[in-house]
C-alpha cells in the first residue's frame, strides 16, 4: 500500500490543530472545518483503503458531511469496504472507477439516499447487481461497466427514475435482452449496454425517452427489425448499433433525426439505403468507401461533409443515386465516375467542387440528372455528347464554365431542362439546341452568348420557361416564338435586341410573365392578350419603344406616319 509516506499523500501528518486536516491533499471543507470533499484521484495509491484515511479529525465512516468520495484512477485491491459509506448520510458522489477491487458490489451503498452519481467501472467485481440498487431513487449517473458482472439483464434498474446516464455494458455478461422498462426512464440521456451479450430485438419503447442523446449497443447480439418507432427520439446524436444480427431496412423515418453526428451500422445483416441527408454531420468522407464494391446510393444532402468525393464510389459498378448536395466538399470531381455506367442520378450543388466535369459524365447510358450548381467548377461542356434519350435535367448553373455550347447538345433528346446561367458560356446559341421536343425550361442568362436568337426557337414545343437575359443577342425578337403556345415565362432584357415586339405574340395566352426591359426595342407594345397587365418595367430601358398608355410617343408616330404619307403625294 502506498500510503501518507509516499509523495501521493505525503501531507497527511497527524496534527494538534482542529483544521489541520483541511489543508491535506484533496480535502475539502466546509467554514466549519467538515470534511465535505475527498478527492484522491489519480495518485497513484494501492493496495486495500487505506486505514490512514483515518488520520482525518474523524474516522471515515463518520465523515457524516461528506458530499464527494473520489478515489478513481488508483490501483486499491481486494473488496470494496462498503462499511466506511454507511455513515455518510450526506454523500452525493461516490467514484471508485479504474481501481482493482473484487468480489461482489457492496450493498451497503443503498443506505445512501443521497447519493446522485455512482462509478464502480473498470475493477473486477463479480456477480449480478443487487437488486437492492433500484432503492437509491436519488441516482442520476450509473457507472457499472467494464467489471465482469453477469445474470439476467437488470429490468430492475428501470425504477430508477432519476437515471440521466446508465452505463452497464462492456465485459458485462447478461442474459435476455433490453429490458423495454427501460423505456419508462422519462429523464435518461445515455444507455450503454455495449458489449454485454444482450439478444433479441431493440425494444420500440425506448422511444418514449424524448431526453435521449446517445444509446450504445454494438458488439452484441441483437435480432430483429430497427423499429420505426426509435425514429421518435428526436434529441438523439450518437447511435451504434454495429456488429450485432440486426435485419431489415433502416426506417426512411430516421432521416427525421437531426441532430445525429454519429452513426455507427456496420457487421450487421442490414439491406437498403441509410437516409444520412438533413442533419449535421461533419468531417470527410472514407477515402475507401465504395471499395466494397457493393455502394448503391449515397445521399448525405444538407450536413456539413468536407473534403474531396472519394473516387471509389462506383469501384463495384453498382452506383445508382450519388447526391452530394449543400456541404463542403471540394476538389474537383473524380475522373472515375465518368465511366460509372450505372449511375442515374448525380447531385451535388451547392459545394466548393472545382476543375472540370469529367466529359464521361455527359454520356453516361443511365444518366437522367445532372445537377452541379452553385460550385466553382470551370472548364467547357464537351463538343461531342452522345445521343442519349436518358438525360432529362442537366443544371450547372453558378459556377466559371465557359466556351461555346456545343451543338450536339441536341443529341439529348429527352432533355427537359437546360440551366447553364450565371457562367462564362459565349458564341451564339447553336440551331441544335431548338431540335429538343420535350424541353421545357432553358435559362442560359448572365453569360456572354451573342449572335441572333434562332427561328427554330419555335421547334421546342414543349418551352414553358425561356430566360436569355444578360448577354449580348442581338437583331429582333424571332415572330417565330409567338407558336411556344405553353411558354408562360420569357425573359430577355439586358441585351441588344433591336425591332419591334412582334404582334403575333399578343396571341400566347399562355404568356404570365414578360421582360423585354433594356434592349433597343423601338415601335408599339401590343396591345391585345395579356400585354396590358404587363407591367411598365417589363419595357423599361427601351427609350424607342412606345407603351399603350404612354400618350407622350402618340405625335412622333402620328408625324413619322404624315410625312411618310407626304412622299407619295
Amino acid at each position: 500500500m502506498v500510503g501518507p509516506n509516499s509523495s501521493a499523500l505525503q501531507d497527511w501528518e497527524p496534527s494538534s490543530s482542529p483544521s489541520a486536516h483541511c489543508s491535506f491533499a484533496g480535502v475539502t471543507c466546509d467554514q466549519d472545518s467538515r470534511v465535505v470533499s475527498l478527492n484522491v484521484s489519480f495518485r497513484p495509491l494501492f493496495g486495500t483503503i487505506p486505514p490512514e484515511i483515518g488520520l482525518l479529525n474523524n474516522l471515515m465512516a463518520n465523515l457524516k458531511s461528506l458530499k464527494v468520495l473520489n478515489i478513481s484512477g488508483n490501483g486499491f485491491q481486494d473488496y470494496f469496504p462498503g462499511q466506511i459509506v454507511v455513515g455518510m448520510t450526506e454523500l452525493e458522489v461516490l467514484d471508485a472507477f479504474n481501481n482493482n477491487f473484487t468480489g461482489p458490489l457492496p450493498v451497503e451503498i443503498v443506505s445512501l439516499k443521497n447519493l446522485k452519481h455512482l462509478s464502480f467501472g473498470g475493477n473486477y467485481f463479480s456477480g449480478e447487481i443487487p437488486e437492492s440498487y433500484s432503492e437509491i431513487q436519488s441516482l442520476e449517473y450509473l457507472g457499472l461497466n467494464g467489471i465482469g458482472l453477469n445474470g439476467t439483464a437488470p429490468v430492475f434498474l428501470s425504477l430508477l427514475k432519476n437515471l440521466r446516464e446508465m452505463y452497464i455494458g462492456y465485459f458485462n455478461t447478461y442474459t435476455g435482452g433490453i429490458p423495454p422498462e427501460f423505456g419508462t426512464l422519462s429523464k435518461l440521456r445515455v444507455l450503454d449496454m455495449a458489449s454485454c451479450n444482450i439478444s433479441g430485438e431493440i425494444p420500440a419503447s425506448l422511444s418514449q425517452l424524448k431526453l435521449f442523446g446517445a444509446l450504445f449497443l454494438q458488439m452484441n447480439k441483437l435480432t430483429g427489425h430497427i423499429h420505426p418507432e426509435l425514429s421518435g427520439l428526436i434529441s438523439l446524436k450518437q447511435l451504434d448499433l454495429s456488429l450485432n444480427c440486426l435485419t431489415g431496412e433502416v426506417p426512411e423515418s430516421f432521416s427525421a433525426l437531426k441532430n445525429l453526428t454519429l452513426v455507427q451500422l456496420f457487421k450487421n445483416n442490414l439491406r437498403g439505403h441509410f437516409p444520412l441527408w438533413g442533419n449535421n454531420f461533419t468531417g470527410e468522407l472514407p477515402e475507401n468507401l465504395g471499395r466494397n464494391r457493393k455502394l448503391l446510393l449515397l445521399d448525405v444532402t444538407s450536413n456539413q461533409i468536407e473534403g474531396k468525393i472519394p473516387p471509389d464510389l462506383c469501384k463495384g459498378g453498382r452506383l445508382k443515386s450519388l447526391i452530394l448536395m449543400q456541404n463542403l466538399f471540394s476538389g474537383p470531381i473524380p475522373e472515375e465516375l465518368g465511366a460509372c455506367e450505372s449511375l442515374t442520378k448525380f447531385r451535388a450543388m451547392k459545394n466548393q467542387l472545382n476543375g472540370t466535369i469529367p466529359a464521361g459524365i455527359f454520356n453516361l447510358p443511365l444518366l437522367k440528372m445532372i445537377e452541379l450548381d452553385h460550385n466553382l467548377l470551370s472548364g467547357e461542356i464537351p463538343e461531342n455528347l452522345s445521343i442519349s434519350d436518358s438525360l432529362n435535367q442537366l443544371k450547372v448553373p453558378y459556377n466559371n464554365i465557359a466556351g461555346k455550347i456545343p451543338p450536339s447538345i441536341g443529341n439529348l433528346t429527352n432533355l427537359n431542362v437546360l440551366s447553364l446561367q450565371n457562367n462564362r458560356f459565349n458564341g451564339e446559341l447553336p440551331e441544335e439546341m431548338f431540335n429538343l421536343k420535350v424541353i421545357s425550361l432553358i435559362n442560359v442568362s448572365s453569360n456572354n452568348i451573342s449572335g441572333e436568337i434562332p427561328t427554330s426557337i419555335s421547334g421546342c414545343i414543349s418551352l414553358t420557361t425561356v430566360d436569355f437575359s444578360r448577354n449580348s443577342l442581338t437583331g429582333e425578337i424571332p415572330k417565330a416564338i409567338s407558336q411556344l403556345r405553353d411558354l408562360s415565362i420569357l425573359n430577355l432584357s439586358r441585351n441588344q435586341l433591336t425591332s419591334p415586339i412582334p404582334t403575333d405574340m399578343q396571341d400566347m395566352m399562355s404568356l404570365t410573365t414578360l421582360d423585354l426591359s433594356y434592349n433597343n426595342l423601338n415601335g408599339e407594345v401590343p396591345s391585345g392578350g395579356h400585354f396590358p397587365a404587363f407591367d411598365e418595367a417589363s419595357f423599361a430601358g427601351n427609350p424607342n419603344l412606345c407603351l399603350p398608355r404612354n400618350v407622350t410617343c402618340l405625335p412622333s408616330i402620328y408625324s413619322a406616319q404624315h410625312s411618310h404619307a407626304s412622299s407619295f403625294g
